[in-house]
């Protein structure tokens, strides 16, 4: 990639562009952790089309989609907001960035861009759920100054059969 990407809010057009990024580095990332069938139900619930435009906007204690462009084209993700089990956190919701666009700083320009939205919203520290054996991830909030912070039940309303009960916590204060 030869261009420096940009960070945006995101638009309803960007909404299925929004998917494949999300869908595509998630697919890379969990397949080798948890059963098919549980990544299917995990992209579908997650990272429908759908679901992304209804979700695209900011509201009370959610970011909104910010997304990185590159080349006219939409190769990173993310959105966070509020925790929903300590007030004072703000957390990663979402963090992709298309396997092909990795390792050129985009995911490092989003979470920047996510801890600039926390310290709007008055939040002291950011968190970020890692899927147990994502090394790629723990890897990157270990180098972005997060630390291990316990795990917490994982966010499985579409089963949990086939995936991890718990998620691991990486935290930072910001």
């Amino acid at each position: 990639m030869n261009v420096i990407p940009f960070l945006r809010p995101a638009t309803p057009a960007d909404a299925t562009a929004i998917a494949d990024v999300c869908s595509r580095a998630a697919r890379q990332a969990y397949a080798p952790l948890v059963t098919p069938d549980y990544l299917a139900r995990v992209l579908s619930h997650f990272y429908g089309v759908d679901r992304v435009r209804r979700e695209l906007a900011p509201a009370p204690g959610w970011s909104g989609f910010t997304v990185a462009q590159a080349d006219w084209q939409v190769v990173g993700v993310a959105g966070s907001g509020r925790c929903m089990h300590r007030a004072d956190t703000w957390e990663l919701f979402v963090l992709y960035v298309s396997p092909e666009a990795q390792g050129h700083g985009i995911g490092r320009l989003l979470l920047a861009h996510a801890v600039a939205d926390a310290r709007r919203a008055e939040a002291t520290h950011v968190q970020a759920a890692v899927m147990p054996g994502n090394l790629q991830a723990m890897r990157f909030y270990e180098s972005c100054g997060f630390a291990s912070a316990g795990t917490r039940p994982i966010y499985a309303p579409h089963g949990e059969e086939g995936g991890p009960e718990v998620a691991l916590v990486y935290e930072r204060a910001i």
